[in-house]
């Protein structure tokens, strides 16, 4: 097998598993609006979503008490304020998204560009 081969069936299948992400994402971020929505619909009141930071806490303590440390670097602070106030379905959202940006710049079969042969002292018309 050559490399450009090796090359191409590895591209393919990254680009396959981050569309898989990106659609799996995306549903579960969709599926779980709806749910809210049929939550109100019936209940009457929009029910407040989990935010990430309460799944961070939940699965990685340790990390946490290093974001929520005010001694820890200001970038650090930032994405702990974001995480505490960003809702799971909008990060699943954002997730999914990213994911299927990366599989179209990644699945890009575009031939490359020819190579100009032309002389640097030819003049160009």
């Amino acid at each position: 097998m050559t490399f450009a081969r090796i090359d191409d069936v590895g591209r393919s299948a990254l680009a396959l598993f981050l569309w898989l992400s990106a659609v799996t994402l995306n549903m579960a971020a969709m599926l779980w609006f709806g749910f809210q929505g049929l939550k109100w619909l019936h209940d009457g009141y929009w029910t407040k979503q989990p935010t990430v930071m309460f799944w961070l806490r939940e699965f990685c303590p340790g990390w946490c008490t290093f974001l929520n440390n005010p001694h820890s670097w200001y970038g650090a602070a930032k994405v702990a304020l974001v995480l505490s106030e960003l809702p799971s379905s909008l990060a699943l959202v954002l997730l999914g998204t990213i994911c299927a940006v990366l599989n179209v710049s990644v699945c890009d079969r575009r031939p490359e560009a020819p190579r100009v042969t032309k002389s640097q002292t030819a003049a160009s018309f």
